[in-house]
């Protein structure tokens, strides 16, 4: 089945403008599907951390600080974010522009999609700057050191979902094919890309297919002023908000990785060596060095987990292992 990397976004557009009405109704609905992850995953994030902060520092501080991250997060009309009330913006928006496109409203159902699209992301965005907030919380008053076991008490769950690709569970070639497909669903969903459409490049090599994104929509954004709403970077004032100044298992061993972007070095490559013996995805970080800098990621999907490089076990404090793989159990 081929892979989808176009966005999805663009799709609709092209279905609008080529009358084609149930075309548009697939599209609409495969952008309420690709979307669902950051409206299921960021508000538990949000929930997980406030949590651990609570358990780990005075209240009052914690009070301050969520007040100084609400005021930066607030909504242009001034109200704080609501996943919900904008997950059900967009559903209506969505179905606004169906109707529109299906009565022959061409110019009115692209406006309607492009403010449909703005307004999700707008909430999408706040939500993953509010989580990045509490790691920066973190590690400004705990140290930074804190910040892998923060993702850990955050992930402790979906750990368990790694286990699903164990060469003892399923033959290599099976996951192989579930993790290009889950990467490209979800690089779209999280609205990547310059123009924040869910632009995705996928390139198959002989030993790999390679997702590059120009940024992600979550960690990789916030150190870009060109796709932020703003045109801040969230290092930058008014935010602040830190990066590694020293180099961690838990973040590739790379100092200037932003916080959010950790739990992928956790999800993809740490906590599967640990359980698989190799990781699910190698990563290639975005990497804040000030100034206009605009740091890009790539995940890399080996065909075969004997082709996965050393390097990608010990940067992140694990040895390579010895002995071939060969995808099977």
């Amino acid at each position: 089945m081929p892979i989808q990397v176009g966005s999805t976004f663009a799709l609709l557009s092209a279905a609008i403008e080529g009358g084609d009405s149930l075309e548009c109704a697939d599209r609409a609905a495969q952008l309420l599907e690709e979307s669902e992850e950051g409206r299921t995953l960021f508000p538990t994030f949000v929930d997980r951390a406030r949590i651990f902060l609570q358990s780990k520092l005075d209240s009052q501080l914690l009070v301050e600080e969520e007040g100084r991250l609400a005021a930066l997060l607030v909504m242009p009309d001034g109200s704080p974010p609501s996943m919900e009330g904008a997950w059900s913006a967009f559903a209506k928006g969505l179905d606004e522009v169906r109707a529109a496109a299906e009565e022959g409203h061409v110019e009115l159902a692209a406006r309607l999609l492009d403010e449909t699209r703005i307004a999700w992301q707008m909430t999408h965005d706040r939500y993953a700057d509010l989580i990045y907030g509490f790691l920066d919380v973190a590690a400004r008053h705990l140290g930074e050191s804190i910040v892998g076991p923060m993702w850990d008490a955050m992930m402790a769950d979906f750990y368990e979902t790694r286990s699903a690709f164990a060469l003892s569970r399923r033959p290599w070639s099976e996951s192989f094919a579930l993790l290009v497909e889950d990467c490209s669903v979800a690089l779209r969903g999280h609205l990547s890309g310059p123009s924040r459409l869910g632009e995705v490049e996928m390139v198959e090599e002989a030993d790999r297919v390679i997702f590059r994104f120009d940024p992600c929509g979550s960690g990789g954004r916030t150190m870009r002023a060109d796709v932020t709403e703003d045109g801040v970077a969230r290092m930058d004032s008014p935010y602040g908000f830190a990066v590694t100044t020293e180099p961690h298992d838990w973040a590739w061993g790379t100092e200037g990785i932003c916080f959010y972007c950790v739990h992928c070095c956790q999800l993809q490559e740490r906590v599967p060596i640990e359980r698989l013996g190799f990781p699910i995805r190698v990563v290639e970080p975005p990497v804040w060095r000030g100034g206009d800098d605009r740091p890009s990621c790539s995940w890399s999907i080996y065909r075969d987990p004997s082709l996965i490089p050393p390097e990608a076990y010990e940067r992140v404090g694990f040895r390579p292992p010895k002995g071939p793989r060969d995808g099977n159990p």
